[in-house]
């Protein structure tokens, strides 16, 4: 393993490198990836700040689906389509109220591995409804710093096939046990410098083939954009920025949390589960990590976005509280 990833980063590492390989292999897959019968002539005639949709693979993570949706609900998010793989927790009881108002669409994916199958599963089911739909996942929250929603800012990026953010890595606070709080308020410090690695929003009618969690093939061949309109090459930008929009990745959380997810299978591709990234024999190192500054903008982002369109922080209410006791 540690051979195969200094191999990768090497290569992925060099700018030049990095874009050949990605623009080599779009040559083919912006022509012949999975998707490009399914989206060919299509268009999306959506023209609502609300046509924004997120693709979310799941196992064994209800306890923070409700924070999740909330948040992202609030943040714009129009519809979720929600894709269970394998879970054995109380997962529907969560749910339910969401696919109940047509919010969101559960899906059971008994798929190994969930991805990249889910993810062009859910191409197939936003074109036509759908301006944008963004792939992330549980312990991650879209940020913009203006408190515009997701929609108005992705509206920045008409002639973008897909817009990558980066993520801003936050870490365990080191909290050994779980807090009784909201993610967003227990974990507010995380690492100085921007992670290189992005996740996207894209058009579904421009969607050739999932090229892994963090990067598409589009059709006809392009690139997506950055927040400050530059080209990403992949799943990585080398010159990343977090200042307009970015994904708080709330990768590590409580030492409870993080063997939790050490223990469970992953619902990635064939490489993430082969090369997981969370391992029990590496807490000690991981715990301390991301921890350098404190940073409230997802709380702050959240309750902006409650009163702009009115309504209850209900994330905010009694968390402190609770984090002090």
């Amino acid at each position: 393993m540690g051979l195969y990833f200094t191999i990768r980063e090497k290569l992925r590492f060099n700018p030049i490198v990095n874009a050949a390989i990605y623009l080599g292999q779009s040559l083919y897959r912006s022509h012949f990836g999975r998707l490009v019968g399914d989206v060919q002539g299509l268009e999306c005639h959506a023209n609502s700040a609300e046509d924004v949709a997120l693709c979310l693979r799941f196992r064994d993570e209800a306890r923070y689906l409700a924070e999740w949706l909330e948040y992202h609900r609030a943040a714009g998010v129009g519809h979720f389509f929600l894709y269970n793989n394998f879970s054995a927790d109380a997962y529907q009881a969560v749910l339910q109220p969401w696919v109940k108002q047509g919010l969101a669409t559960l899906i059971d994916w008994p798929k190994v591995p969930a991805s990249p199958a889910a993810e062009e599963d859910c191409v197939r089911r936003a074109l036509g409804r759908f301006r944008w739909v963004g792939f992330i996942d549980a312990d991650e929250f879209i940020v913009v710093r203006d408190g515009r929603s997701i929609g108005e800012f992705l509206g920045g990026f008409p002639q973008s096939p897909g817009v990558g953010l980066q993520w801003r890595m936050f870490g365990s606070s080191m909290y050994r046990k779980r807090p009784d709080a909201p993610v967003i308020v227990a974990y507010q410090q995380r690492a100085a410098a921007v992670n290189m690695h992005i996740k996207t929003f894209l058009r579904p009618e421009h969607a050739a083939q999932c090229r892994n969690s963090h990067s598409w093939f589009y059709h006809p061949m392009g690139v997506a954009a950055g927040e400050h309109g530059n080209r990403l090459y992949g799943s990585i930008n080398l010159h990343c920025t977090a200042d307009i929009a970015w994904i708080n990745h709330y990768y590590c959380k409580s030492e409870e949390d993080y063997l939790e997810k050490a223990a469970r299978k992953s619902t990635l591709d064939r490489t993430g589960i082969r090369f997981p990234t969370h391992r029990s024999n590496r807490l000690a190192a991981e715990l301390p990590k991301n921890n350098e500054v404190f940073d409230s903008c997802a709380v702050d982002y959240y309750r902006a976005r409650c009163a702009a369109l009115g309504r209850r922080p209900v994330l905010l209410e009694g968390a402190s509280e609770r984090l002090a006791n």
